[in-house]
Formats: C-alpha cells, structure tokens, sequence
C-alpha cells in the first residue's frame, strides 16, 4: 500500500473511507496477533475521537484547535513510546505518522477520525475471519 493514497485534504478521494482504508487494515494486521492488539489501537482511535469532539463543541473551532494542535501532534510520541514497548509496529506507525502529519484543521483531523474509525471496522471484519 502507497502511503500517499492517505489523503486528507479537499478534495477527499472518493475511496478513502472505503478501499484506500480497507487497504491499511490490512498493512496493520500483517504481523498476526503479535502486535498492533484490538485494545491498543482503539487507544488511539479514542483520543483522536476526544480532540475531534472537543473542537467540533466549539463555536470557533479553527481557535480550539489552533490550540489543541501540540497535544493532538503528541500523539505521534505516544505511538513511539508503545513501538518502544512492541505494543504496535512499524506498519501502524507509518500509517499513524500519515494521518497525523496532515492534520492542520479541524476539518483535517475530523477526516483523520473518520479515516481512523473505518481502518478499524475492516480490521475487525479481518478479525473474525
């Protein structure tokens, strides 16, 4: 998978919550059980989630996030901290690093979220089979 398909800007490819998203469910689930767990992931999802309702609560969410921008970009840090610890490796790290190197709106970080989420539904599916 070309990590460049991951676009989040305007225009959205048509596809990105769909194929282009299926596709990186698939590069995080290459190791097996090993790494890159349910549970470790949904970490993730669940604190792009807060950043992404926090702003959106806001009447001037281009002001929240211009303020909440360091502590969403934190969690690139956080991700290496669990590679560090063999929590996630280095598919989901580049997939991760993509989708937070793009957000700079809340728009852009609303994508990454909804990115993130449909990444998640196909892993799962890809789970139980």
């Amino acid at each position: 998978m070309d990590l460049n398909t991951i676009s989040l800007k305007q225009p959205l490819n048509p596809k990105i919550f769909s194929d282009i998203a299926e596709a990186a469910a698939k590069r995080i689930s290459q190791n097996g059980d090993k790494q890159n767990k349910s549970t470790q992931l949904r970490k993730y999802y669940d604190e792009l989630a807060m950043w992404d309702d926090k702003i959106h609560r806001t009447a001037d969410r281009n002001a929240e996030y211009q303020k909440s921008a360091p502590y969403i970009h934190m969690l690139k840090a956080k991700a290496a901290y669990a590679k560090g610890r063999s929590h996630v490796d280095d598919n989901f790290i580049a997939i991760f690093n993509r989708l937070l190197d793009q957000i700079d709106s809340a728009e852009t970080l609303h994508h990454a979220k909804l990115f993130y989420e449909a990444m998640l539904g196909f892993r799962k599916a890809q789970e139980s089979k």
